[in-house]
C-alpha cells in the first residue's frame, strides 16, 4: 500500500468511519469513545449535508475544524512534527508554523471527504488502567469488500479529556511522515523557509 493510500485510509478512519464494535458486547472505553464520537458526528453530517459540502468548500473546512481538530492535541503535534527545529523557533515563528500547518491539515482532511463511504471497524481487546494518561487505541478497519487493516491512534489526556496526537496505519506513523518532510525543508531553508513553503502550498489549494 502506498503512502498516499495509507494517508487517505487513516484520514478516513479518524474522520468518516461508521464505527462497528465487534459483536462481543464490548463496551468502549473513554479514548475509544472519542474516536466514535468524531466519526458518528461527521457521518451524520455527510449523510444529511453531502450536497452542500460538495458545493461549499468553506463549509467542509468549518466541519473539519469543528469536529476533528478539537479532538487533536494540535500544539503537541506541531512541536513533534517540527522536531528539533521547534526549540529553535521564536514564539512568532512557532505561531506562524502552527497556523500554516493547521490550514494544511484542514485542507488535506477536507479533500478526503468527498466520495467516502462507510467502513467497518473493530476493536481488539484493550485495558485502560486507573490513572493512565497515555494509550494506543488499536483498531482494525476495512472498506466494504476489502481486507482488515490495522489503524492505531496514539492518545493522551489533556485537561480532563482524551485527545489524539498520532495515527498509524499498518505501523506507519502520519506524524513521522510529516516530521521527515518538514525537518528536511527546515534544514535546507530554515524555519521561515518552511513557513513560506507551507503558505504557498496552502494558497494553491484554496
Amino acid at each position: 500500500m502506498s503512502r498516499a493510500a495509507r494517508t487517505l485510509l487513516c484520514l478516513a478512519a479518524l474522520l468518516t468511519t461508521h464505527l462497528t464494535v465487534a459483536a462481543t458486547g464490548q463496551e468502549l472505553n473513554p479514548p475509544q469513545q472519542v474516536i466514535q464520537g468524531v466519526s458518528d458526528g461527521l457521518m451524520r453530517v455527510l449523510r444529511e449535508d453531502r450536497d452542500r459540502l460538495r458545493t461549499d468548500p468553506d463549509a467542509v473546512h468549518r466541519l473539519v475544524d469543528r469536529l476533528f481538530l478539537p479532538n487533536l492535541d494540535f500544539s503537541r503535534v506541531a512541536a513533534l512534527v517540527l522536531g528539533p527545529h521547534w526549540r529553535e523557533a521564536s514564539p512568532a515563528q512557532g505561531q506562524a508554523f502552527e497556523r500554516e500547518f493547521k490550514t494544511l491539515l484542514i485542507q488535506t482532511y477536507a479533500s478526503a471527504l468527498d466520495g467516502l463511504s462507510s467502513w467497518e471497524l473493530r476493536y481488539p481487546p484493550m485495558r485502560l488502567e486507573p490513572g493512565q494518561t497515555r494509550t494506543v487505541v488499536r483498531t482494525e478497519m476495512r472498506q466494504p469488500g476489502g481486507t482488515f487493516v490495522a489503524v492505531d491512534y496514539r492518545m493522551a489526556v489533556k485537561g480532563d479529556r482524551w485527545v489524539a496526537y498520532d495515527v498509524l496505519v499498518e505501523g506507519v506513523s502520519l506524524l513521522s511522515a510529516y516530521r521527515a518532510q518538514f525537518t528536511e525543508i527546515a534544514r535546507r531553508r530554515g524555519i521561515d523557509g518552511l513557513i513560506d513553503e507551507l503558505n504557498v502550498r496552502n494558497a494553491t489549494k484554496r
